[in-house]
């Protein structure tokens, strides 16, 4: 959900996001923040989770204050190695087929993350978290990223976080090896196998 910052009280570090054009009135604590390099300000535009205390009352959870700084270092640290992952291919003579490969993948798995937050609202069947983190191991790991930021879905849980930064530094650790004698031995069969 989207909104604005319409009270702030930066010395008790609270205040109040108005949202659904003016309908909703969100508290929101500067504990529930995420990415962000600088405390909110009267006006700022916030995207956040609305999370109901036992009370009753609609608190900010997981915000971001749009335009503050950009994409966090996780997604542009995906952007950036996609893109020298695709030029290592072309200047290192490597397989062209992982180009679309880990682009496809990062798209599947970011539509996954987005599949798996619906169900998670809807109460529905989701998506096991072993499976985002076999897709991210083969290389949608820059769609992860993305949609942890952009989704707010699977962003909090230190377990899921851990394991997904795993997943991350094996996938690199291997396309690092495909550029080995070994590994290119290894890919040629197995594309020659297909």
């Amino acid at each position: 959900m989207e909104g604005q910052i319409v009270e702030w009280n930066d010395s008790k570090g609270y205040g109040f996001i108005s949202a659904l054009n003016g309908e909703l009135k969100v508290f929101i604590h500067v504990t529930s923040l995420k990415c962000s390099n600088r405390r909110p300000q009267l006006n700022d535009k916030v995207k956040f989770d609305v999370l109901e205390d036992n009370k009753g009352r609609m608190n900010a959870d997981n915000a971001v204050i749009l335009n503050a700084n950009g994409f966090p270092l996780t997604v542009l640290f995906g952007m950036t190695y996609l893109v020298i992952a695709c030029t290592s291919i072309v200047v290192f003579d490597g397989e062209w087929v992982l180009i679309p490969l880990y682009l496809m993948l990062s798209i599947f798995t970011y539509l996954m993350f987005a599949w798996d937050k619906q169900a998670a609202q809807n109460k529905s069947w989701r998506t096991r978290e072993d499976t985002l983190h076999m897709l991210s191991l083969a290389g949608g790991w820059p769609g992860a990223l993305f949609a942890q930021f952009h989704l707010r879905h699977k962003s909090r849980k230190q377990p899921f976080k851990f394991i997904l930064w795993v997943t991350i530094f094996m996938n690199i650790a291997g396309f690092v090896w495909l550029f080995t004698s070994s590994g290119k031995v290894a890919i040629e069969y197995l594309l020659s196998t297909l």
